[in-house]
């Protein structure tokens, strides 16, 4: 009898833990403000934590592989990289890759101060002014025409990455930046931005689907499969929109995911 309630105990065990996948899969994982960031040698921020997260729940084992962004992207393409966090969808993805969404991003205008215009439309009959951003940032259709625009009149430069680009703003060589919120929110909290900065809210932006591409190459179709389920449970949930707010603040965070609802 007592080996008997033995093997019941460890069916029920076994029933009750996560399904696993068919094999380990690294994670390329780029410092994006909250999105991702590195203390005291570990990786903190929105990404490491919903790794971590779905990780624990699909029985998946899911390995952090920190790479500058340019790097996880080239090697990721290349099969090098197992998943890539951080994405929008783009079809020359969709096509080496199973796109699993979890959140949205939003690039706002940051300006330097409150004698700044607050619409970026008007900025090409002001030459005086000077936009920046990140090299590669996606814009929406609209929101890019317009910068198209600066950067064709020499009124908008690119940098090499947000913190360079915060640096500009405080030394005044350029007056106003797109910066996506998880970013600009930490840069703030950190002293990097100035002191009397404002957020603008560009009607020309889009809220973007943001999700985590799984290689092809890599996964099969029961781990893709398994993976989507845990992470779709966490977006119901409401685990996501709690871990972003722990990070962005809950008013930040209810406007990135306003939409959530409906979707």
């Amino acid at each position: 009898m007592r080996r008997a309630a033995g093997a019941l105990l460890l069916a029920l065990a076994s029933a009750a833990a996560p399904a696993a996948c068919s094999r380990e899969f690294s994670v390329g994982i780029s410092e994006l403000g909250y999105g991702a960031y590195q203390q005291g040698g570990k990786w903190q921020g929105i990404v490491p934590a919903l790794v971590a997260e779905l990780s624990r729940r699909s029985g998946c084992p899911l390995v952090l592989a920190g790479r500058p962004r340019a790097r996880v992207v080239l090697e990721f393409e290349q099969g090098q990289l197992d998943i890539m966090t951080s994405s929008l969808q783009l079809p020359e993805r969709d096509r080496i890759a199973y796109f699993l969404p979890y959140s949205y991003t939003e690039v706002d205008l940051i300006v330097a101060s409150n004698k700044i215009p607050r619409a970026i439309e008007d900025w090409p009959q002001q030459p005086e002014l000077k936009l920046g951003m990140v090299r590669g940032i996606r814009l929406s259709p609209r929101l890019s025409a317009i910068v198209d625009t600066l950067l064709a009149s020499r009124q908008a430069e690119l940098s090499s990455d947000y913190e360079n680009l915060a640096a500009k703003l405080v030394a005044g060589r350029v007056q106003a930046a797109l910066i996506p919120s998880v970013i600009h929110v930490k840069l703030r909290r950190e002293g990097q931005l100035p002191a009397q900065a404002t957020t603008v809210d560009l009607p020309e932006a889009t809220t973007d689907v943001l999700g985590l591409y799984v290689n092809r190459s890599a996964a099969t179709s029961d781990d893709v499969q398994l993976l989507r389920q845990h992470l779709d449970a966490m977006r119901r949930e409401g685990w996501v929109l709690a871990l972003y707010a722990r990070h962005v603040g809950d008013a930040e965070a209810r406007r990135l995911f306003r939409n959530e609802a409906v979707r």
